[in-house]
Order: C-alpha cells, then structure tokens, then sequence
C-alpha cells in the first residue's frame, strides 16, 4: 500500500518528468537561425538563348540598361567599358581606361554610371549614353563588385564574406555592412554583384568558380545556389576563365551571364524567386520558442521544487548508502550473495 507522503511524491515525480520533457527542449536546444533547419539548394539554370560574346573580354561587371549591356573589363593596360547589342554581340561603343587602372564591377544610378577600379581607391562616373566622364569619387578598400538598389543605395564587395552599403551621395561613406553566410557560415570571395529592383535579393558569384548565390538583403543567408559548371563545359573553349558578369533583364526576368573570356553571354531562367527565399524565412521564425514559454518553465519548475526535494534526498540517501556497504568476499558464490 502506498502512503500518502509516498503519493504526493510520485505525483510530484511524474509532473516533473512531463513538464521538463515536454519543454526541455525548447530551452536546451539553441534557438534557431534561418539556415539551421534549411539547406542551400543548388540548381542548375536552364540556358533560354546564346548570344556571341568577346573572347578577349576580361569581363568584371555587367548590366542592362535601356535594352543594352553594358560591360565592365579589366586587366591593367586592357580595361574598358563598352555597350553591346543585346541581339548580336557586337561591340557598340567602347572606352579605354589609361594603363594604371584595372577596372571592375558597374552599376546605374540615376541614369549616370559607376564603374570600380581593383586597387585604385577611386571610382569613375559615366554619361550612359555617350559613355562620356561625368566625375569621380574615392572609396577605402578594394573594389570588387557593385549593385544599385531601388532606393538608389550601393552595395560594394571587396572579395571577402562582408559587403557595405553605401549611399550614392556619397560613396566613401558607408550606412551598414552584411554577413553573408552559406548554411550559416560565412562564405569567401563575393566579386560581381547584381540587385533586381523586382525583389530584395543580392546576386553575387563567386571568385575562380562557376557559381552564383542569391542572397536575403534583410538577414545576409544564402537562399539558393546556381552551378554552371556543366553550361561552362559544354559551350565553353579552353580558354575560357571563371564566371563574372551577372546582368538581370526587367523585360524577360531572366539572367544574362558570362565569364572572363568567354565565347558567349547565356540568357537563363533561374526557376527561383524572391518569395521562395522568403517563405523559408516565415517558416523557421515560427519555430522559435516564445518569451512565455521559458517563463511558464520556470514557474512550474519553482513550484514543484518543494515536493520533490524528500524524494530527491531519499534517492540521493540510497546511491551513499550502497557506495559505503562492504563488499561480499571474493570467495562468496552467486547463491551465497542472494541468500
């Protein structure tokens, strides 16, 4: 028969177990972060259209703007900026910079463009049809890549996992830097940037591979992946150079893309949008546990404490008690020892 001290104890014992069970690991387990329960899915793009590209185009940025691209080349003694055809290919208008300049990535604002330099500190301002030289200003670091928002802000990178965001008032000052992160590490040399004014995601490849991420402006995570690896294979000639121009066309909603030395620009559908990286955001910041949840915890656990304490004592009683008995001796049989 069990008593009734003996009753509250074990009721007190199973409520304890229940609640710490059920909601331990809410406050156990780290709280979730957007990538923690979402793996970066990688996709392959669908090539829509081929157009003829410069093989001798060391090319660093690339826009459209106005149905023409623009195109940003480097190397010291080669660096240029040219407007293309968007049907044909062909060389429009070029200009040269002088041979101390390597230049990098390009972006529009307010119809004037930016064009970075790699290690020059200074950046120069175009008319974007004439492609005349409206200007210049100076920024800290490395120029890598750049991007316009629809609120005429700029994103730079520098080839690290950080990029800055500057106002185009002024372009040496910057309002906030972002993490990016790859399933919740920080991932290395973004270079080419692109920033559709349709959604708020950032483009950027990455430096000596085929790839591009797409990236959340609000958190910094990495949605989605797009390998190239097997377009630069099958179309590509051997002298051809990693990935680097990412160009979105408002009119088709797809992609222009191409590389240092490549024979083609490639027009490709990337099959994912803004809303599927934000669905995935929604779903992992319901998860989190709530403020109410570790406060009840807390509570139940204060008032239960009390009724578990003798039974806690009594337990911890027995373990002392058969740590301190003495041993059978060594010749005393299996039998002896249960009588």
């Amino acid at each position: 028969m069990i008593s009734q001290g003996g009753g509250v104890k074990s009721v007190s014992i199973l409520i304890l177990v229940f609640f710490f069970s059920t909601f331990s690991p809410l406050v156990l387990s780290d709280t979730p972060s957007s990538l923690d329960t979402y793996e970066v899915e990688i996709i392959e793009p669908e090539v829509v259209e081929i157009i003829p590209h410069d093989p001798h185009a060391f090319t660093q940025g690339l826009l459209i703007h106005n149905s023409k691209i623009y195109e940003s080349t480097g190397l010291y003694g080669e660096s240029s900026l040219r407007i293309i055809n968007i049907s044909t290919g062909e060389v429009e208008k070029i200009v040269n910079l002088t041979d101390e300049y390597f230049a990098e990535g390009i972006a529009i604002v307010n119809n004037s463009l930016i064009q970075l330099t790699w290690k020059e500190n200074i950046g120069f301002l175009y008319n974007s049809s004439s492609l005349e030289i409206i200007g210049d200003f100076t920024y800290e670091g490395e120029g890598w890549g750049i991007c316009s928002t629809a609120n005429n802000n700029l994103w730079f990178s520098d080839g690290s996992f950080q990029i800055s965001q500057k106002s185009s008032e002024n372009f040496s000052i910057s309002n906030d830097f972002l993490t990016i992160k790859y399933n919740n590490s920080p991932i290395n040399r973004l270079n080419e940037l692109e920033c559709p004014f349709e959604n708020s995601l950032i483009y950027a490849n990455i430096w000596l591979e085929d790839r591009i991420v797409s990236i959340s402006q609000s958190t910094g995570d990495v949605c989605f992946e797009y390998d190239f690896t097997n377009i630069r294979l099958e179309y590509e000639n051997e002298n051809s150079r990693e990935l680097n121009g990412i160009a979105y066309d408002e009119s088709s909603s797809l992609f222009l893309i191409t590389g240092k030395n490549w024979s083609n620009y490639y027009l490709v559908d990337f099959n994912r949008s803004f809303q599927d990286c934000q669905i995935i955001e929604e779903v992992v910041v319901e998860n989190n546990p709530s403020y109410l949840q570790y406060i009840v915890i807390i509570a139940v656990a204060i008032i239960l404490m009390p009724f578990s304490w003798p039974t806690f004592v009594l337990v911890f009683y027995k373990l002392l008690r058969r740590q301190t008995q003495h041993p059978p001796p060594s010749g005393t049989t299996e039998k002896e020892r249960e009588e």
